[in-house]
């Protein structure tokens, strides 16, 4: 990671952020002298801190949250048969299972760690304009992470303040904010964090400075717009539906395109490599190094096991949890060469495909290492959180959503032209495309384009209750006789329930926190 993490060890001691759930034990005490109050001295100590944060994020990212953005959307499911694998994907997950919770921990650790950054920060005597570059850094990231949270959990307790009364339970038992607040309080940061970040180090922008190239990973100006954009499309969606956000998400967007600090790859399969991990199309992602402290689980997922020949293994080796969906696989057009991201099969040791017949054992083939990494779970691959594509639909969604179908078109034809590997020649969308047809053109060329990205379970929640229990509970598969075209309903799909829209608070923060209350249809 660009971002100096062998620094952030410090910043654990000095947090006393260290707890189990949201608000459990955290009556832990530091007991060295990095406590807060003696070492928010200077700017160079404040960025040590907010290191910190970039830190706990690169933990939230990781396989908990593949599993719970991905699996179980129409986008992608699993196939090995085991319960415990399976339970994202078969919607048998229980308010106790461990990736539910470590994604609630980790979210509130990182806010915690970002509330610190901020309050002292902001107690420091300087006219420095890194201080509030510093905050801004800061304040993006405790937005990203709320941004998560009221997407996977709904109502969530709001903590904006540094905690410094710990043994007060009036104030470490916090109680749920409505959605709307949660909404409120990312999109202040976010407008903040906009105001006062740097631009990427490759920006010429007279009214921010930009960073150097050792700072890639660091929040930018442009990530601040990009995530801001998205966050008012899903404000408009379900289950808010605040319409009025529709056009606040196109006018974001269409600032950042028309910025032109970001540009769509010319070669699409080369985004998710560790070689298209400085593309200048990439807006915002989390950092690994696998030298470091952080290594990555992502590529090891999503990548289909190889097949093992004289006991080598071939470079893409991955453990095969993440299977496209029957439907999803049969979307692509005919050429589309993002359909080379999926395979009926598993990698061979000289990297080739060894085909099936049966569309259960299709695997995603998105992520590729041009050398063998250290192991399926310890990669340098980064987590992919925001790109330019991802912005131009949210700009064409919002603009189809105003009824401005021709501009709509004109973003479309963005993401279709460089499909076509980068072709100077438009791909040009139907125009005869408008309405709601136009609407669900739009969603499946979002999940074509960002699939196994950590956008497919937030798409089909955004879609709408009946759209979710239609493309989810209704998912189909092969009878796997060979012929495509015989399918059936998936075995799990009574399992999957309305309240399945929203995951389950934590059964450990539920049983920690007596102001907390449950989602519906969870014990």
């Amino acid at each position: 990671m660009k971002i100096n993490k062998l620094l952030t060890l410090y910043v654990t001691v000095l947090s006393t952020l260290i707890i189990t759930s949201c608000h459990d034990e955290l009556d832990t005490v530091p007991l060295s002298t990095l406590a807060p109050e003696n070492f928010f001295n200077d700017v160079d100590e404040a960025e040590i801190a907010v290191n910190g944060v970039y830190d706990k994020m690169a933990q939230h990212f990781q396989q908990n949250f593949i599993y719970m953005s991905d699996h179980g959307s129409h986008v992608g499911t699993i196939v090995l048969n085991n319960s415990n694998l399976n339970m994202y994907g078969w919607y048998t997950y229980t308010n106790s299972n461990r990736f539910v919770t470590q994604t609630w921990q980790t979210a509130y650790e990182a806010i915690y760690r970002a509330n610190t950054v901020i309050n002292r920060t902001s107690l420091l005597e300087s006219d420095d304009p890194d201080i509030n570059r510093v905050i801004a850094e800061a304040r993006f990231l405790r937005a990203l992470v709320y941004f998560n949270l009221v997407r996977f959990y709904g109502d969530v307790p709001l903590v904006l303040d540094e905690l410094l009364d710990l043994d007060n339970k009036e104030v470490t038992n916090q109680s749920r904010a409505s959605s709307n607040l949660v909404y409120d309080a990312i999109i202040d940061d976010l407008l903040f964090a906009e105001e006062h970040l740097n631009s990427a180090s490759w920006v010429v922008d007279e009214n921010h400075p930009s960073y150097g190239g050792s700072n890639l990973g660091r929040a930018t100006v442009g990530a601040a717009k990009g995530l801001l954009a998205k966050v008012y499309l899903t404000r408009a969606s379900h289950p808010l539906r605040d319409l009025d956000s529709y056009q606040l998400a196109y006018d974001k967007a269409k600032e950042v395109i028309n910025d032109a600090h970001y540009s769509l790859d010319n070669d699409y399969l080369n985004l998710n490599s560790l070689e298209g991990k400085d593309s200048q199309e990439w807006i915002f992602q989390i950092q690994y190094d696998v030298l470091g402290e952080q290594t990555s689980n992502w590529g090891g997922i999503q990548n289909p096991l190889n097949e093992k020949a004289g006991g080598k293994k071939a470079t893409d080796w991955g453990y095969g949890r993440m299977s496209p969906t029957f439907k999803f696989a049969q979307s692509f057009e005919d050429g589309d060469p993002r359909s080379q991201v999926i395979a009926k099969g598993r990698i061979k040791e000289d990297n080739s495909i060894q085909y099936y017949n049966r569309s259960k054992v299709w695997f995603s083939h998105k992520y590729r290492f041009s050398s063998q990494p250290l192991s399926r779970f310890n990669t340098d691959m980064n987590a992919p959180i925001l790109r330019f594509a991802d912005v131009i639909l949210v700009y064409a969604e919002a603009a189809a959503e105003l009824g401005l179908d021709s501009e709509a078109h004109d973003a479309l034809d963005l993401i279709l032209t460089r499909a076509q590997n980068g072709g100077s020649s438009p791909a040009l969308v139907d125009r005869s495309l408008t309405g709601d047809t136009l609407k669900e053109f739009i969603f499946w060329e979002r999940a074509r384009e960002l699939c196994f990205e950590g956008h497919g379970k937030f798409d089909i929640v955004r879609a709408g209750l009946d759209k979710f229990l239609a493309e989810v509970k209704g998912q189909e598969e092969t009878t796997g006789e060979g012929d495509p075209s015989k399918t059936k309903l998936v075995g799990w799909s009574g399992n999957v329930q309305p309240y399945h829209i929203l995951f389950p608070i934590p059964a450990a923060e539920i049983e920690s926190n007596s102001n907390m209350t449950q989602n519906e249809g969870y014990n």
